[in-house]
């Protein structure tokens, strides 16, 4: 987990903060998904590039099959309750 942490901490020296970690054990791997914070006036194109080459970065680790990352602007919201369907 602090070998995810690390890399995507210093990916790219863009990325704001590291806004949460989080890694599931499928089989003998794992998969990662990792929420950054980029400056909101970024233009898409390279926050999309920064997004695309950590998630490359990430899945170059041996014990990591996929990786997928969330691009955010602030770190003001619960990150547990951010992508889940009205009920």
């Amino acid at each position: 987990h602090s070998v995810v942490t690390f890399a995507a901490l210093w990916h790219d020296s863009r990325i704001r903060a590291i806004d949460r970690v989080c890694l599931y054990h499928v089989g003998p791997a794992c998969f990662a998904e990792i929420d950054i914070v980029l400056d909101p006036q970024m233009p898409l194109v390279v926050s999309h590039d920064i997004g695309e080459s950590l998630q490359a970065r990430i899945e170059c680790l041996p014990y990591v099959e996929r990786c997928f990352v969330h691009l955010d602007f602030e770190t003001a919201h619960r990150t547990e309750i951010e992508h889940q369907w009205p009920v």
